[in-house]
């Protein structure tokens, strides 16, 4: 059973008596979270007096391991070489009776750090009550040649203690960590250091991650406790991504590369373009979304569903696409003409789900109702349909909870309705049939994940996982979508076409 891991995300802290004091209360906060192992970034003690090991200052983080029956990684500590003299950097394993069980040197090295500190020779590994431990202080972490050492150890748990000091390292740093724990299929923890450090502004954004899945992700600043649902300032919650439209109105234009869309509050991810409805060649639009999520289990695409295309939507959907989207009024159709309805016999086969669009759009507001579609529900009652927007605005948000009420395979998208709003849809109609959104555009993620949050106090931890997860993890990531009200992920990003 994987350990409950505590991962430290403070401010960097010159004062090195202020910074233990902080970690031992950090590591006391842990245990009162029922963690196994206590995970500290780099200079998380601020810059240390070097001494041999065990010095006073591990010695004390021994005390209190012991103390508290926690497994300790630290990140990079100054340490003085027992043999040579010289000045290291090293990050240690304290297991839970306070011994240190083994200790990893850093071997790369910024150009400012290179005259100060001798470098390691090898990467070691770690034996604990949790398996073998692998540390990559710094760049070690995203060092090729050093994971390859690491990959041949057969790690069950590694430590990347590499920060970062813009939006774009954090985010490749991240998809690195999940996709490393994917190859060891085990657990790897990303643990940055954040705060202003010899005049350089390092990011949050630690992450927990086990086969791939984020088991926590967060950017605030405090203690992250693996899967703390009791938590909401600690654990942030997985956010799943159900679509996303380019900017522009081109159609058919390449989405950008999936692991930019979001960060690290993105767990798995849907991908769509309203635009491929549009395209020449319906086919290409599909395959090119396919292949930005290529395998990644994290990944997923939709197909264009286009009238009179249903051999296309046949194709897309053995060629792997997790559901399909349409909107009908682009082609001035209506729901319960044949071509959706041969439309809706191809999902029916496939048991996968459909995504529409309600509300104003690009097409004539008469083909965005949502009561256009009860026709349609009652032919294909195995077909779960994701109405986004959820109609946009009164009438059409009645008529979608009408609608919801009286199909049970009806599913709520949320992006740019009301929190009022959301809250009743969630009253009348359960915590399994609402599904978060974010709109189509990354810069409107952290609009609604922060509207969306504030959901959480009314509606409870459980009811809130489920819009934001659960409900579009089943819609989308099982293999056989049934249409019935169980939990699903969230939609996020998910375009607009108007």
């Amino acid at each position: 059973m994987p350990p409950r891991i505590a991962l430290s995300q403070l401010p960097y802290l010159s004062d090195v008596a202020k910074s233990q004091e902080r970690a031992i209360q950090q590591m006391r906060q842990a245990a009162s979270h029922g963690a196994d192992v206590m995970v500290f970034p780099e200079w998380f003690l601020g810059v240390n007096p070097a001494d041999v090991l065990p010095s006073r200052l591990s010695a004390r983080l021994s005390q209190a391991a012991r103390e508290l029956n926690l497994t300790v990684i630290t990140g990079s500590l100054r340490v003085l070489d027992r043999d040579t003299g010289h000045k290291q950097q090293r990050g240690l394993v304290i297991s839970r009776d306070g011994s240190i069980a083994g200790d990893q040197c850093k071997m790369r090295f910024l150009p400012r750090e290179q005259p100060w500190f001798e470098p390691g020779l090898a990467i070691s590994p770690i034996a604990s009550d949790f398996g073998t431990i692998v540390i990559l202080l710094g760049l070690d972490g995203s060092d090729p040649l050093r994971w390859q050492e690491a990959l041949a150890l057969e790690p069950h748990l590694v430590l990347m203690a590499h920060s970062f000091d813009s939006p774009t390292e954090r985010s490749q740093i991240q998809e690195l960590a999940m996709a490393r724990s994917r190859e060891i299929d085990g657990t790897v923890i990303l643990a940055p250091l954040m705060g202003r450090f010899l005049g350089v502004n390092y990011l949050p954004g630690a992450l927990i991650s086990e086969r791939g899945r984020i088991l926590s992700a967060s950017d605030r600043e405090g203690l992250m406790v693996a899967g703390d649902a009791e938590a909401p300032l600690i654990q942030l919650g997985a956010t799943d991504v159900a679509a996303y439209s380019p900017p522009g109105s081109q159609p058919a234009q390449a989405p950008p590369d999936p692991m930019a869309v979001l960060g690290s509050e993105a767990e798995r991810r849907v991908f769509m373009d309203w635009n491929a409805l549009l395209a020449t060649d319906t086919l290409a639009a599909g395959q090119m979304l396919l292949a930005k999520t290529g395998e990644n289990p994290r990944l997923a695409a939709l197909a264009p569903a286009r009238a009179r295309q249903a051999d296309v939507l046949e194709r897309l959907l053995a060629q792997g696409a997790r559901g399909a989207f349409a909107y009908p009024g682009l082609d001035h159709l209506q729901p319960w003409s044949d071509e959706m309805r041969e439309l809706g016999s191809v999902l029916e086969r496939h048991r996968r789900p459909l995504l529409v669009h309600t509300g104003p759009g690009r097409a004539p507001l008469r083909f965005d109702r949502p009561i256009n579609w009860d026709e349609f529900l009652q032919e294909f009652p195995s077909v779960p349909l994701l109405l986004v927007h959820m109609g946009g605005r009164p009438p059409l948000l009645d008529e979608a909870l009408l609608l919801a009420e009286r199909h049970r395979h009806v599913y709520l998208e949320t992006s740019g309705v009301p929190l009022s709003l959301i809250q009743t849809a969630v009253q009348e109609l359960g915590r399994d049939r609402l599904v978060f959104g974010s709109g189509g555009i990354p810069d409107q993620f952290p609009i609604e994940w922060q509207k969306i949050g504030q959901l959480e106090p009314r509606i409870g931890s459980e009811s809130f996982q489920a819009m934001v997860n659960k409900n579009a993890r089943n819609l989308f990531f099982e293999r056989n979508v049934q249409a019935r009200p169980t939990s699903n992920p969230g939609l996020s990003v998910i375009g607009r076409p108007g």
